[in-house]
């Protein structure tokens, strides 16, 4: 796959305002790819949404390991870190605020459908024309009618809606790789730890699906553009405008030269 040719399109016809970027999930007993910017250069530890940033706005190749986040709800929804309790998250959640009650609380906790710890070692991202490896999964960030054009390439060639889960509140870095565990693409609502932490901005939300569909995500983008679905979106501008009643005085009182 030549990810540089596939950025161009996705420059060409939806014109993201930061790079696509390449998620490679590292599985237990990986390494993060070689050229892979930790926290540790600069002698932090940060929250995951830091670091996505730093590649869709830097452009650089970024990975993280459990050691260099300090974001406690990340590591355990990532599974990065294990839970004393299946109920410690539910109890943060409470605890937060986030809930009336921890009945709530758990509710929420198993629709997040957290995968099990141990599970993965880390996470690299990189622009996607400068993937150092192959990714499982591309993110792209855009405005909503930007998410739009995104799902409209996907759908033509699978025929299924894409869906969007959201607490209002965070764990979009739970979200956005979800497509590697389940195989589908989502649309992403970064909560406000994210747009706090990350500097996401408030129009701004995501697209994220895995990478072995981002040949037919770009024939799909290239033939809905040649039938007329496009991005920006052009606005319907042939028709003529009503004469307000000022307009008609000052009508009445021009002149041909």
């Amino acid at each position: 796959m030549d990810y540089k040719i596939a950025t161009e399109k996705i420059s060409k016809l939806v014109r993201p305002q930061s790079f696509p970027l390449g998620v490679k999930i590292v599985k237990k007993g990986e390494t993060l790819p070689e050229d892979s910017v930790r926290p540790s250069k600069y002698d932090i530890k940060i929250s995951l949404c830091q670091w996505t940033t730093m590649a869709r706005r830097w452009g650089r190749n970024v990975g993280v390991l459990a050691e260099d986040i300090n974001c406690t709800p990340c590591l355990a929804a990532l599974g990065l870190k294990k839970l004393e309790s299946e109920n410690d998250f539910a109890t943060y959640l409470l605890d937060m605020g986030y809930f009336k009650n921890l009945e709530l609380a758990e509710k929420a906790t198993k629709e997040l459908d957290i995968p099990p710890s141990g599970e993965i070692d880390g996470i690299a991202m990189f622009p996607l024309d400068k993937a150092p490896v192959d990714p499982d999964i591309v993110l792209i960030y855009g405005t909503p009618a930007q998410m739009a054009r995104l799902v409209s390439g996907y759908v033509y060639h699978f025929g299924e809606l894409v869906e969007s889960n959201t607490t209002g509140f965070g764990f979009s870095c739970l979200s956005a790789l979800k497509p590697y565990w389940t195989g589908k693409p989502a649309l992403v609502h970064p909560g406000r730890g994210e747009r706090i932490l990350g500097g996401t901005d408030e129009i701004e939300m995501c697209f994220t699906f895995p990478a072995k569909y981002l040949n037919k995500l770009l024939d799909g983008l290239e033939e809905t553009h040649k039938k007329g679905t496009r991005y920006p979106i052009q606005s319907y501008i042939l028709y003529q405008p009503p004469m307000i009643p000022h307009m008609k005085v000052l009508d009445n009182k021009l002149n041909t030269p």
